[in-house]
């Protein structure tokens, strides 16, 4: 991620002072650039899906690995998003293009809080597809939420 720094306002420092201006650096997200390493990304991901298999995909840093899931998946930041609410345009839009859950797991965890986040996102995203389809919100069940991400059917047991 490149950086932009700003300058504040404030009187420039005298000469001789020793002093600098004070700045500011923000992060700043650069537009996505599709590679052929990204395009090989994307057809692993789309293998593992397809055979229904856990990939591993490393690398040494920087070289886009996080970056190429996260533009493969496109999935929506649902942290505000509640279950059965309206949804905003740019949501829903976020929400019909996604393919997929993107999580990037803490350093300390454990199977079951895995588990249990990545069931929470495949609900949450489910009830929002669902949402954004349209239809009556008294037909929309725990159930059918889960069936409208597929890959949750496999992960989470039906009761």
């Amino acid at each position: 991620m490149a950086t932009k720094r700003i300058r504040l306002p404030g009187p420039p420092p005298t000469e001789g002072s020793g002093s600098t201006p004070l700045t500011i650096e923000f992060l700043v997200e650069q537009p996505f650039l599709a590679t052929r390493e990204h395009a090989r990304f994307v057809e692993f991901a789309e293998a593992c899906a397809h055979y229904r298999y856990i990939g591993v995909c490393h690398g040494r840093p920087g070289v886009g690995k996080t970056r190429s899931a996260r533009e493969f998946s496109s999935f929506p930041d649902l942290g505000e998003y509640a279950a059965l609410r309206p949804i905003a345009a740019l949501l829903g839009e976020k929400v019909a293009r996604c393919r997929a859950v993107f999580y990037t797991v803490s350093v300390s965890n454990t199977p079951k809080t895995i588990d249990a986040v990545l069931g929470l996102n495949l609900i949450k995203l489910g009830y929002a597809r669902l949402t954004v389809r349209g239809g009556s919100q008294d037909e929309i069940t725990h159930d059918a939420a889960r069936i409208a991400c597929p890959s949750s059917s496999s992960t989470r047991p039906t009761a």
